[in-house]
């Protein structure tokens, strides 16, 4: 909700937005206020190399490993689960940064990677449990 993840019953407000999967859902109250807007598909996810989407399920499986605010898989992590160098893995990051449009430079990058690619559909649940 409102490009957070909720983990308990949650009131909902004039102007909320809701994400599921691909779909985005504005809540709007009888004396809203809010202008009514067109429907707006969501971006899919851009085209990914087979070693991008690698990258993309192993950066995304700790997301499922417990607690409720885990961080994605570290450079380090990454490399050890591929079997590669950690600047490959660098490399493949840079290549999914520009690809999903995310230009800054900030430290939480790869959390924002991990968020963008579940919500744009790039990697499932099933691909980062392993489920075939």
């Amino acid at each position: 909700m409102n490009g957070q993840r909720i983990w308990a019953e949650q009131a909902l407000h004039r102007g909320d937005e809701i994400r599921v999967g691909s779909t985005r859902i504005v809540f709007r109250d009888e004396d809203s206020s809010v202008a009514v807007s067109q429907t707006v598909v969501a971006k899919g996810a851009p085209e990914l190399t087979r070693r991008e989407r690698d990258v993309l399920v192993a950066l995304c499986r700790p997301l499922l490993a417990g607690g409720v605010f885990r961080e994605p898989a570290s450079v380090r992590e990454m490399a050890g689960e591929l079997v590669v160098s950690e600047a490959a893995v660098k490399q493949h990051l840079s290549h999914l940064y520009d690809k999903f449009g995310l230009y800054d430079l900030t430290e939480r990058r790869r959390v924002r990677l991990a968020n963008e690619a579940v919500a744009r559909g790039a990697v499932s649940v099933t691909d980062v449990r392993g489920e075939q």
